[in-house]
């Protein structure tokens, strides 16, 4: 298996369609294509990869070079992948999800993102369910007890609370709100 080519700004499946189609209309080869990377077939000419890199950042993507910065993006990316994961299977806390994804101490890797990011892992995370659960709020008709469940908050009143306190809002207002301008 040749180098994984890390990707930034990836974020759902739609991103991975994105990135598939931008390998087929430059003829590169390509294993699997999955949110933030590509498994080439082979190792890309400097002349491939620098028409890859130039059509990626037409349409928001960038390729990440520096150690760091891929560790920062695998990072990201698992935590993504975690979330959508919550309510389909048992899963481990963040922590052991992420250890056991990258093969890194969690402490270490827990250093690095809050240095790079100024946040932690788990801020970063919390960040990105409560967009999850706007989005639910807005365009699903799920009940709050539902929309809790799948994102994984122990319960209806710990997703209402994280959720006002994150937002100044509670879940109710929030899509009462929404939906008057929709």
């Amino acid at each position: 298996m040749h180098q994984s080519i890390v990707i930034s700004g990836m974020v759902c499946q739609r991103c991975v369609m994105v990135v598939q189609e931008i390998l087929e209309q430059l003829n590169l080869p390509y294993v699997a294509v999955q949110v933030g990377q590509i498994l080439p077939e082979r190792d890309y000419t400097a002349e491939e990869r620098s028409s890859l890199e130039k059509a990626l950042k037409n349409v928001g993507f960038e390729i990440v070079t520096g150690r760091q910065e891929q560790l920062i993006t695998n990072i990201k990316n698992r935590v993504r992948k975690y979330l959508d994961t919550l309510s389909a299977e048992e899963l481990p806390n963040l922590s052991e999800y992420i250890t056991q994804e990258i093969f890194y101490d969690y402490s270490y890797l827990s250093d690095l993102f809050s240095s790079a990011e100024n946040k932690t892992i788990e801020q970063y995370f919390i960040e990105l369910r409560i967009d999850k659960v706007k989005e639910q709020l807005v365009y699903t008709q799920k009940s709050l007890s539902d929309i809790a469940f799948d994102l994984g908050f122990s319960s209806p009143q710990h997703f209402a609370n994280q959720f006002k306190q994150h937002t100044g809002q509670s879940p109710s207002a929030f899509r009462k709100m929404h939906a008057l301008k929709r």
